[in-house]
């Protein structure tokens, strides 16, 4: 998680991303905003249906635990 912006709107950004050294090393073991930005100015971006399937799998568990979470309180 990361924000920016000084004396304007804040906001923030949350990224999933695997940050392994294979990942980091062909941009200098950069992290977090960093790398982020610099594998988009190279182009380098994931596979579109890889990072559907991901997301979609994401939702399953994050609607798993706020269901979860909902029947612990009631």
């Amino acid at each position: 998680m990361w924000s920016h912006g000084q004396g304007a709107r804040k906001h923030l950004h949350i990224a999933v991303q695997p940050v392994t050294a294979e990942v980091r090393a062909p941009y200098g073991g950069l992290r977090s905003e960093q790398l982020q930005a610099r594998m988009m100015a190279a182009g380098d971006e994931p596979d579109l249906s890889e990072a559907e399937q991901f997301c979609e799998r994401a939702r399953e568990l994050f609607r798993a635990i706020a269901v979860s979470r909902a029947e612990d309180h009631s």
